[in-house]
């Protein structure tokens, strides 16, 4: 096999493995505080403590000292466990982060890679009595790290997830009454404000990875807000000429809260502004030393670059892990396809400090190599951060969750308002739903719609199922749509085999009765064949198991949201649904969730949505 320089055009140089991006002028209203040692330190330079980079060329390096290595849990025992906390650098200033935290309301703290910040925070203020009688939540953006993250937690507790230590994220939880530190994802919490607007189960609220700026972290942090306010009392917020100084809990109050938000550098400033000029906790990480490669030349096929190289690492490296990174899932179900491994992240569109980060977890637990598969051209031209999901993303969920705790989405003291188009969409939406009325006013529907944890437009077609007699056959769909993964595998080099085995499922009626056929497929083999004869048919049918296997957990969970509301989730068509026009109900209730979706056929043979006016096109694979 040729190197990777002769396939690529990849080059090499020394440069740090933490740059900063490009030089920004990042002006400082109030002094950073380094907590990384036992005394408090005031910074005061007008820049984050960080090395100043080199250019990037296409090699970087930077030597730095050993970081302390991250061992799955239930690998090591106890003693190891206890002596690996200790080598964090976050270990060194535990008293100085407690003491921080609790002499203030709000924390912005920054952790660099591998200090430990995530999973030793939560457990130095259990240990500081700073929960007092309640919980520590802990949010994470995406589910797979807040399961993984109580799972560690857990274990350097000495207990068991679900106990002491447990985590809640859409579709599957493990907590109980005893559960004192609680890991969440942000969407989760949020649905949590439904029931208790003021969060009062919490005494602390650890809003993690905070800088990815996700629609409903936006909206957390933005109720977070108005929740101290209510708990602490008006001075538990800075005020913006407050210069930074820290805002200590109101003593008479029986119940306070304690909000620490943790973000990277570039975001840090913006939300200490947000919550009054807050202090900002900067905790130092450790590093191995990262080789960071380039390409002098533009790969127009990236996923048979990432390939190619996957292969010559594997073949010039000793033993170790590979994490790629992609733009979409499909390309990831494509390469995975291609070098039989499971891709376990679910990469966004990069930027600059993402690419940074990035490489910065080739070096958690020894000397690493990243492999960029763009110039340094491409690198320098990249946007610094992406813009807040809140800005870019649709409403309609966020709309129906404020309504049903009285706020208003144009009142709401974000950190980044939304455009008045998007929320002219988000309401529009709601009201084709039925979930608003047309003076913006929730309705019985969209009350029972906001206890789904769902999408409105599905939670509506459940809804409407319910009253057409196809609660069933609904029900299976809406799960299959609900899961992180695609049903259909879609490979380039396989794609006429996977084309021909989908026509045994397909329905002329539409992709989502093609759908449902495809699961009720896999549970008839589940039946007669077991485990070893589903996983070979799925492979033969090119159907995605995790997708299905997903979906049927997602079922069984919707079934209990269906039966604490009077849902019937066993009504089915059974029998009529093969006759003539059987299918009619199930279509209609996808209809009644998906009106907004409405399309008028253009000349050119595109479609045209009545709301927005975007135009789309059929997909080449539909089956109508």
């Amino acid at each position: 096999m040729a190197k990777i320089s002769a396939l690529k055009g990849i080059s090499k140089r020394k440069s740090p493995a933490h740059p900063t991006p490009r030089k920004r002028s990042h002006k400082r209203d109030h002094a950073w505080v380094d907590v990384s040692d036992d005394d408090l330190m005031v910074k005061s330079t007008k820049k984050p403590p960080s090395k100043s980079s080199n250019k990037f060329d296409p090699i970087a390096r930077k030597k730095s000292r050993m970081s302390a290595t991250s061992v799955p849990s239930g690998s090591v025992s106890g003693d190891t466990l206890q002596q690996q906390r200790k080598q964090l650098p976050i270990y060194a200033g535990k008293d100085a982060v407690v003491d921080f935290i609790r002499e203030n309301d709000v924390t912005v703290l920054i952790g660099e890679t591998g200090s430990g910040k995530t999973t030793q925070v939560p457990q130095y203020l259990l240990e500081a009595g700073l929960a007092g009688s309640g919980m520590i939540a802990i949010t994470q953006p995406r589910k797979v790290a807040a399961t993984s993250l109580a799972s560690r937690v857990a274990s350097e507790q000495g207990t068991s997830v679900g106990s002491l230590v447990g985590y809640s994220v859409r579709f599957d939880e493990a907590s109980s009454s005893s559960t004192r530190i609680k890991y969440v994802t942000d969407g989760m919490l949020v649905r949590e404000l439904l029931g208790d607007p003021l969060l009062s189960r919490y005494n602390v609220i650890i809003v993690d990875e905070a800088h990815e700026r996700t629609l409903r972290t936006d909206l957390l942090i933005a109720n977070l807000k108005t929740i101290l306010q209510a708990r602490n009392g008006s001075a538990s917020v800075s005020r913006p000429g407050d210069k930074g100084k820290g805002k200590h809990k109101t003593p008479e109050n029986p119940n306070p809260l304690k909000v620490v938000i943790m973000s990277a550098t570039l975001e840090a400033e913006k939300f200490s502004k947000f919550f009054g000029g807050v202090k900002i906790a900067y905790i130092k990480g450790r590093q191995h030393p990262v080789m960071i490669y380039q390409t002098t030349s533009s790969q127009p096929d990236y996923v048979d670059a990432a390939l190619r190289t996957f292969f010559q690492i594997h073949t010039d490296q000793p033993p170790g892990d590979v994490l790629i990174f992609l733009p979409g899932q499909e390309d990831i179900e494509s390469l995975e396809q291609s070098i039989k491994i499971y891709a376990n992240q679910v990469p966004k569109d990069t930027q600059s400090s993402s690419a940074v980060q990035r490489a910065g977890r080739a070096g958690r637990e020894g000397k690493g190599f990243c492999f960029r598969l763009y110039t340094e051209d491409t690198f320098n031209a990249l946007p610094l951060t992406a813009e807040p999901e809140i800005r870019r993303c649709t409403l309609a969920s966020s709309l129906l969750q404020l309504r049903c705790l009285s706020q208003n989405l144009e009142d709401v003291d974000f950190m980044d308002k939304p455009d008045e188009e998007s929320i002219y969409f988000a309401i529009k939406t709601l009201v084709l739903l039925g979930a608003l009325d047309t003076h913006k006013t929730l309705t019985p529907l969209g009350r029972k719609m906001a206890a789904f944890p769902l999408e409105p437009s599905l939670a509506r077609a459940l809804l409407a199922a319910s009253d057409l007699g196809c609660t069933a056959e609904v029900l299976t769909i809406v799960s299959v749509l609900s899961t992180s993964a695609k049903l259909f595998v879609d490979s380039h080099d396989v794609r006429d085999s996977a084309v021909e085995a989908r026509r045994k499922f397909r329905h002329l009626s539409g992709d989502h009765l093609t759908v449902l056929n495809a699961v009720r497929a896999y549970e008839d083999v589940s039946l007669s064949e077991g485990k070893a004869g589903r996983k070979d048919w799925c492979r033969k049918m090119f159907l995605n198991e995790r997708c299905l296997t997903e979906a049927i957990n997602i079922r069984a969970q919707l079934r209990d949201v269906c039966e604490r509301h009077q849902v019937d989730w066993k009504v089915g068509l059974g029998e009529h649904e093969g006759s003539d026009g059987g299918q009619g109900p199930i279509l209609r209730a996808i209809a009644q969730g998906l009106v907004q979706n409405a399309a008028f056929l253009q000349p050119d043979g595109s479609y045209k949505q009545v709301i927005g006016q975007t135009v789309s096109g059929l997909d080449l694979e539909h089956t109508i």
